[in-house]
């Protein structure tokens, strides 16, 4: 099944921008809006037990207000009215407590707790919060000084009181507060929407440019974008800069070759047409054998032409790895078999017993050697042809001999061209090929002869393969 224009491909993980941008921008909301509560409640609570405190106070000075003492002993007599303003909610618990100078208790709760600070008697209330019959309670304790025979001191109120009412204030407070906090979060964040909208808007404009242009329309785009769209908009622009160069180059390369492989298959086509023609068995013969060096001159000048698209491509899109030269040496040797079939050469191979390093595409260095090789038995090797790896002092080499008589250092540069052969027979592609691979290498290729005179090429590559 092909799928239409637009459709993601199957198990692709897709996710809108918009929607990304929104739930960022509702986490960040969501985390203000739950400081301001906390910070709500943690005012709102103190609120309460600043209003409260002060009633706790005021009911434990009224009780310190009827302290007295007769006859050496302590008395106090407890205003209802006390307690009653401390009896606001019908959960609530209070509890008193009222100590003699010496400790002993008057009247009260014997068990109450009683708020523990550095306040002296007489310098005002002291207030705590403390547990008391499985209750949370809040404590104010003041002091009222007498002065009586046999009882001469400070007296110590204590007054509690449970936490419901508070706990009840602090949540409507709370709650008055977080009902706008909400509301505005949540305007904020249709604004939000909106804004975001608008300002992806851009991104539909280029959208549309590239969905109403050309196929074959491959020039810069030309929209206006804000300043933050304008790198998307140049890695647009390149990327279709590189795949019309790409495009460009294969149009050429697809011509040339069509140019080249036309030449061959005429003259196969005028050779059948002889064929057909021949009377007799010699001229028969004659004709045969001319095919069959026609026909594998245009094998060969696909198989050229194949090689020659496959080091261009892997070129420009295969990442280089480490490999051992020695490797292609291997491969490129069993390659170069089947034209050594019937030639009486030597092949010698010249290679240290360590790894010789580079980074590059095994299988471009394969089809460069390859050629080398093909070009040395073919058109330049009598009787020997030495192919050598070594690690120089320039870099990692990897070179091809023979005893042939070799290239003119002037023709060097004309014959690394496409289609430019040096002798009759050659389809003008294989130094062409190994020039290619030695630019997408970084390497060098150049001419240099052997110590026993031999002509060679050799690329030299430089150290990034991790032999240094």
């Amino acid at each position: 099944m092909t799928l239409a224009p637009g459709m993601p491909k199957a198990g692709r993980r897709r996710f809108s921008l918009f929607w990304r941008l929104m739930g960022a921008i509702a986490l960040v909301l969501l985390a203000g809006a739950g400081g301001l509560t906390f910070a709500a409640y943690t005012y709102a609570g103190a609120a309460a037990d600043n209003a409260y405190d002060r009633l706790l106070i005021g009911a434990a000075r009224q009780i310190a207000d009827t302290v007295s003492a007769e006859g050496g002993t302590v008395a106090v007599d407890v205003p209802i009215s006390a307690l009653e303003t401390l009896s606001i909610s019908r959960t609530d618990r209070v509890y008193y407590q009222v100590a003699a100078p010496d400790g002993m208790m008057v009247t009260g709760y014997e068990s109450l707790p009683v708020p523990l600070g550095d306040a002296e008697p007489g310098d005002g209330a002291l207030t705590a919060d403390a547990r008391f019959l499985g209750y949370d309670i809040r404590l104010a304790s003041v002091w009222r000084y007498i002065s009586e025979q046999g009882a001469t001191g400070w007296v110590r109120v204590t007054v509690a009181q449970t936490r419901e009412a508070r706990n009840a204030l602090t949540l409507e407070l709370t709650l008055g507060a977080l009902l706008p906090v909400l509301a505005m979060s949540l305007l904020a964040l249709g604004v939000l929407m909106v804004a975001v909208r608008i300002g992806l808007h851009p991104l539909r404009r280029v959208e549309r440019a590239l969905q109403h242009r050309d196929p074959n329309d491959l020039t810069p785009l030309d929209v206006d974008t804000p300043v933050e769209v304008d790198a998307l908009v140049d890695a647009i622009n390149r990327f279709m800069g590189r795949l019309s160069h790409r495009l460009d180059a294969m149009q050429r390369y697809i011509e040339t070759a069509a140019h080249q492989m036309r030449t061959p298959l005429t003259g196969i086509a005028a050779q059948v047409e002889l064929l057909d023609r021949a009377r007799d068995e010699p001229g028969r013969r004659a004709a045969t054998a001319r095919l069959r060096k026609r026909t594998s001159e245009v094998g060969r000048l696909a198989n050229q032409l194949l090689s020659h698209a496959t080091v261009i491509h892997r070129g420009e899109v295969v990442r280089a790895g480490t490999i051992d030269l020695r490797q292609v040496v291997q491969y490129a040797n069993a390659d170069a078999a089947l034209d050594l079939a019937g030639r009486d050469l030597t092949v010698r191979l010249d290679m240290p017993a360590d790894p010789v390093m580079v980074a590059g595409d095994l299988i471009a260095l394969r089809e460069a050697l390859r050629n080398l090789i093909e070009n040395a038995i073919r058109h330049g090797a009598g009787s020997r042809v030495t192919i050598g790896v070594a690690d120089t002092g320039q870099g990692p080499t990897l070179s091809v001999h023979d005893d042939g008589p070799g290239i003119a250092t002037d023709d060097w540069a004309r014959l690394l061209e496409r289609f430019v052969t040096g002798k009759p027979g050659g389809t003008g592609l294989g130094l062409a090929i190994v020039a290619d691979v030695a630019r997408a290498h970084k390497a060098q290729l150049l001419l240099r002869p052997a110590d026993n005179g031999d002509f060679g090429v050799v690329l030299v590559f430089p150290y990034n393969g991790g032999t240094r």
